[in-house]
């Protein structure tokens, strides 16, 4: 998933992935919350300094870049020693040269709390009205940053009318599904493959920035509930105005709405950044 497109550019949603993974690991070995107690994040911001840090070299399997996040911790909604919530922020560097920041917000769910969610989650989709199709072909590679085909998340018909633009989110089945699929559903990393698709394709179609040498500037994603693996789900874009960054590079913020059996699952802020 992650660099499975021209490897211009290091994938904005590793350094996420990073502060989740970090987050979840520093609460249960940094703060005496339970071992049977289920992060859940719900709230991830990450913003580049600048995206000349975030370009790859030529040959990213010979010599791999090595990401490293500075995390300032602070507990919240603490009961009897026990933190319900933890608040991150981050710092990013990549090969020790500065290249953005970020924040997270956590909250460590008791298994009964966790399994009530997930019931409800699935009852809701499962019953509610969808809209959402499972037909249409799927995008040009080239048009969302990627080279193959089988990484495609998002599916046509693409109407572009008056800046926002809807797209059929389909996991391909042979695709191996990160930490979460275990627990029944959608992991975060492959949801934010599909805003960064969704983003690069409407950017593209609005303002004529070329996929293969965009990225994701920023990023602040708000999750709202859970996404389930089997059933179809729509990323709605609305494309705001195109600008430039003081480098001249071209960008244009993007507003994302993804969402599962008529509800939101995410909602999320992103910037598409054209490089020189």
């Amino acid at each position: 998933l992650v660099a499975a497109g021209p490897h211009r550019f290091h994938d904005l949603q590793t350094a996420v992935e990073m502060v989740r993974e970090t987050g979840e690991f520093i609460g249960q070995t940094h703060f005496p919350v339970p071992a049977n107690r289920t992060a859940v994040f719900y709230r991830v911001a990450v913003a580049t300094r600048d995206i000349t840090a975030w370009r790859a070299c030529a040959d990213t399997r010979a010599r791999p870049a090595l990401l490293t996040s500075e995390l300032r911790v602070r507990p919240d909604k603490v009961i009897d020693g026990v933190p319900r919530s933890l608040r991150f922020s981050t710092v990013l560097s990549i090969d020790d040269v500065p290249c953005g920041s970020g924040s997270a917000d956590v909250v460590f769910l008791p298994p009964v709390v966790h399994r009530n969610h997930r019931v409800l989650s699935l009852a809701t989709a499962l019953t509610a009205p969808t809209g959402e199709s499972t037909g249409g072909r799927p995008a040009d590679p080239a048009d969302v940053g990627r080279t193959h085909p089988e990484t495609v998340l998002v599916h046509g018909p693409f109407d572009l009318t008056h800046g926002r633009l809807s797209a059929t989110v389909r996991i391909p089945g042979n695709w191996p599904l990160p930490d979460g699929a275990a627990e029944g559903h959608m992991p975060a990393l492959v949801q934010l493959e599909a805003l960064r698709q969704t983003s690069l394709l409407a950017a593209g179609r609005m303002h004529q920035l070329a996929a293969d040498r965009c990225t994701l500037g920023s990023l602040k994603v708000h999750f709202r509930g859970y996404a389930e693996p089997d059933m179809a789900m729509r990323c709605a874009a609305v494309v705001g105005l195109c600008g430039r960054d003081a480098e001249g590079r071209r960008l244009s913020p993007v507003t994302l709405t993804l969402a599962q059996g008529g509800r939101a699952v995410l909602e999320a802020v992103v910037t598409v950044v054209e490089d020189l």
